[in-house]
């Protein structure tokens, strides 16, 4: 999670706002606490800390659907610039950071293996028995639909289910916010359809408690957008935000990490908790690295591409012409 914070930039990202970066790092943290306790303590039978942070890590994610709508909605009622320039910045927000994880998870899978380093589940781990497993076909089709089909999640990188979930909710809440928008009659019944047609696949898709309250949480904060214009300075704000990067970054550290360190035979406590130590630090120096580089990259090229190749997009979906033009 963490992927919605260029929504606030967009809009200029007043003060208050800013501080949301903040407080993003520290729901990433609580995620990251709670699956290095899982991947290196469990295992060494030091269990009794482990559901108290799931139920944090838990919380925490919903804290990330409530803010990445309040965001969202907050981008979409100022960047009035059409449904596929809303798409556009959430495409160049979220995957140049994706498709570097998937990445580096493939290269670790190589080192690992090519240094004869076993990746499957460690039956005295247990409950801790994730293998360093991901499906690259399943993404890819998740990548090409944007959530709608395929996966991202799996035992290597197990963090990666909200993201769907908060792509899907991008979708959505693009739709049915161009279906009052856009500026052609045209345009707003093309909305309408769409997000009736992709309603109706969500409503008959996987809707257990974790997904279902995840995209409740998300509708709260799009529902907060409408009412809350500006939030009072509480906190600092981090002058880089990282909560992304290190959300989807840090799972696949950590089992490597373990992976290399728990086998042929567990460690000591004390050694094991310099290992989590040095992958949470690794992790968020990492993060930070994507931070300042990839989540930089964006889409102008393909602005201009797709502003040549299809202007009826423009007429479509475009912004509603600002007062006095």
């Amino acid at each position: 999670m963490g992927a919605q914070g260029s929504g606030a930039a967009e809009a200029g990202k007043p003060a208050g706002w800013g501080q949301l970066d903040t407080l993003r790092l520290v729901l990433s943290l609580l995620v990251v606490a709670s699956h290095a306790n899982y991947i290196f303590l469990v295992p060494l039978g030091h269990g009794a800390a482990l559901v108290p942070l799931q139920w944090l890590a838990w919380f925490a994610v919903l804290a990330f659907f409530v803010l990445s709508g309040l965001v969202i909605g907050r981008s979409l009622r100022l960047n009035q610039d059409g449904f596929f320039a809303f798409m556009q910045r959430r495409f160049w927000r979220l995957y140049p950071p994706l498709l570097a994880c998937f990445a580096m998870m493939v290269v670790l899978d190589v080192a690992m293996k090519g240094a004869g380093v076993s990746t499957e589940p460690i039956a005295q781990a247990s409950p801790m028995l994730s293998s360093f497993a991901f499906d690259l076909q399943r993404a890819g089709l998740c990548l090409i639909t944007f959530g709608f089909r395929g996966w991202l999640s799996s035992d290597a990188n197990g963090a990666l289910w909200s993201l769907v979930i908060e792509m899907r909710c991008y979708v959505m809440a693009g739709l049915f916010a161009y279906i009052f928008l856009a500026k052609s009659r045209p345009g707003k019944l093309a909305s309408a359809g769409a997000f009736c047609y992709l309603a109706n696949f969500l409503l008959h898709d996987r809707l257990d408690y974790q997904i279902s309250l995840s995209y409740l949480a998300f509708g709260a904060g799009l529902v907060l957008s409408l009412f809350v214009r500006d939030i009072p300075k509480l906190i600092p704000a981090v002058p880089v935000d990282l909560s992304y990067s290190l959300y989807i970054l840090h799972f696949p550290l950590m089992l490597t990490a373990f992976f290399v360190v728990y086998q042929p035979a567990f460690p000591s406590a004390m050694f094991a908790t310099f290992v989590l130590a040095g992958s949470v630090l690794s992790s968020i120096a990492l993060a930070y690295l994507s931070a300042c580089s990839i989540e930089k990259i964006r889409g102008r090229a393909l602005k201009g591409f797709l502003a040549d190749a299809a202007p009826w997009l423009s007429a479509s979906y475009g912004a509603r012409p600002a007062a006095g033009k």
